[in-house]
């Protein structure tokens, strides 16, 4: 036979878990980005009632629209932040690559005009030697910015 008075406790701490989880949406009613809570009550045979899970109250579509908008303005930021580097890579007077690679791409056309010519050869290999040269720089001189940002 039940116990009428083991019922009753149950009944009631599960009441009083209800109301705690209760005043806390009403605490919590203006708090940006806060769900609300629902507790959920299962039968005991014999022994009552008891919650058995407390879950938020939130639209999952809505929230996986947050999450990937958040991560395309993120993607966007980086895409614009690595052009403007890029930008700044060639065309900023005191970092400038432009010089560098106008002379490559002249000596490839001269290579391309005359093929079968040795110096135009040697010239380019030397031009793509200074090129990789000086992307290097670069390349070490922004990863010394991005460590100090």
């Amino acid at each position: 036979m039940a116990n009428p008075l083991g019922i009753g406790y149950s009944a009631l701490e599960s009441l009083q878990k209800a109301i705690s989880i209760t005043g806390n949406n009403i605490a919590n009613v203006n708090t940006e980005g806060y769900s609300r809570q629902i507790a959920s009550f299962d039968e005991q045979p014999g022994y009552g009632v008891k919650i058995s899970s407390v879950e938020r109250n939130y639209d999952f579509y809505l929230s996986r629209e947050v999450q990937e908008r958040t991560a395309g303005r993120f993607e966007a930021t980086t895409t614009s932040d690595l052009a403007s580097r890029l930008n700044t890579l060639l065309t900023d007077p005191a970092t400038s690559a432009a010089g560098v690679l106008d002379n490559f791409f002249s000596a490839v056309q001269d290579v391309a005009n005359n093929p079968s010519t040795l110096p135009e050869r040697q010239v380019l290999l030397g031009e793509a030697q200074t090129l990789s040269g000086s992307l290097s720089v670069h390349r070490r001189a922004h990863r010394g910015v991005e460590q100090r940002d």
